[in-house]
């Protein structure tokens, strides 16, 4: 059987302590407690801001800019869409304009409008409008002093005018232009027109008639005058011899007798019905035949025609009358419109004495009685429209004191052939 020494355990146990006490005391020789040591803090925990994280820029892909070069001010539209206005310098920047092709419209004051197609590419584009200035233009103020005056420019385009009004032609290229104005019965006027830019040219078309009346040739010939179923002045019916002589195709209009009037200072016609307003005759009767005028007023008329045209103009003889009516037909519009000075004397019995070659009437006028007065008077022809159907006739014959007017009194003219 074996036995254990449990007797060196206590012995190692202290050596062990003496040991550590020495170590104590080499440490502290005094022996003396010393200062504890400072005991250890946790440090604080310090929090330090977060900073803002800076944004990532993403992928953005670039629109591709259209840039239009146009006049300042300059309306633009795309494919029938306002788009904006040119600025100061002249462009402007779109974006958004999708590629392919496109309608594109321009305007811009003092500009011909324009219009075209443009390519917008992936990129960017620039489209410079070629658009063109107006060019600067005058205008034309036409006056007239015979309302209806038509006026031809440049023989492309008229106007016609209006009494008392004044007609603009604008738009006008500048430089000369060619009038040209007419009215029937009147001279043609030709005008000269120097048009500049900018500017308003005033012009006054004056039309003088055509003092050559329309007149047509009565040939030379004989015919019967007067008429045996008639009344007694218009009997016997009879031949009679006349040469030829020009006669105008109708009375003596206003319009012509007015530059008679204004050129003499003759007394306008006067009248209740049909007679002028101081020395204009009444609105648009500018055509009608004069009436209210004496025999002695279409006598001066006469003479001053004359006068102006170096022809010999005069009333025509009851037998130059008759024939024209007679003979001509359509052309000489004559029965049941007025009755129509003629130049000679009126003697109810001058048929009487059968005068067969170019018969003037009598020297000297009978003694008629007339409106309560007796004396003598002169011929006239026509039948005008104030007597019944019964006076229609060429043979059929009327008197009238020289100095006396009525309502339905005129006169037409003859012009002596020159030989």
């Amino acid at each position: 059987m074996m036995i254990r020494n449990h007797t060196k355990r206590p012995l190692l146990l202290l050596l062990i302590a003496v040991a550590m006490t020495v170590c104590l005391m080499a440490q502290n020789p005094t022996g003396r407690e010393g200062p504890k040591p400072p005991e250890k803090k946790a440090p604080e925990k310090v929090t330090k801001p977060t900073p803002t994280p800076r944004p990532v820029a993403k992928s953005v892909p670039v629109s591709p800019k259209l840039t239009i070069i146009a006049p300042a001010g300059a309306l633009i539209e795309i494919d029938g869409r306002s788009r904006g206005f040119a600025g100061v310098d002249g462009n402007l920047i779109l974006t958004g304009v999708s590629a392919g092709d496109h309608q594109l419209n321009v305007r811009a004051e003092g500009y011909e409008p324009w219009q075209g197609q443009f390519r917008m590419d992936a990129g960017s584009t620039r489209v410079e409008v070629p658009i063109k200035k107006k060019p600067v233009t005058g205008r034309l103020a036409l006056t007239a002093n015979e309302p209806g005056t038509e006026i031809v420019i440049d023989e492309k385009y008229s106007v016609k005018s209006l009494a008392g009004q004044t007609m603009y032609v604008d738009g006008l290229l500048p430089g000369e232009r060619q009038l040209r104005a007419s009215k029937p019965g009147f001279k043609e006027v030709r005008i000269v027109a120097n048009v500049l830019p900018g500017e308003t040219l005033a012009v006054n078309v004056v039309l003088k008639p055509l003092l050559d009346p329309e007149m047509f040739r009565v040939p030379e010939g004989t015919f019967i005058i007067g008429s045996d179923r008639g009344a007694r002045d218009q009997r016997p019916a009879h031949p009679v011899f006349v040469p030829d002589f020009d006669i105008s195709a109708r009375e003596v209009t206003n319009s012509l007798y007015k530059y008679f009037v204004d050129a003499t200072g003759h007394p306008p016609p006067r009248g209740v019905n049909f007679g002028w307003i101081g020395n204009n005759f009444p609105p648009e009767r500018d055509d009608q035949p004069v009436v209210f005028v004496s025999w002695e007023d279409a006598m001066a008329f006469c003479k001053w025609l004359s006068d102006q045209t170096g022809k010999k103009y005069r009333l025509p003889t009851e037998a130059e009358w008759e024939k024209a009516a007679r003979t001509v037909g359509e052309q000489f519009t004559s029965i049941g419109s007025i009755w129509e000075w003629c130049q000679d004397w009126y003697d109810p019995d001058y048929h009487r004495s059968r005068e067969r070659l170019n018969p003037k009437g009598p020297t000297r006028g009978k003694t008629m009685k007339l409106l309560n007065r007796e004396g003598e008077a002169r011929s006239m022809r026509g039948g005008g429209f104030g007597r019944g159907q019964v006076v229609l006739r060429a043979a059929e014959r009327n008197f009238y004191y020289p100095t006396y007017t009525r309502f339905d009194v005129g006169f037409r003219l003859v012009r002596e052939v020159e030989k």
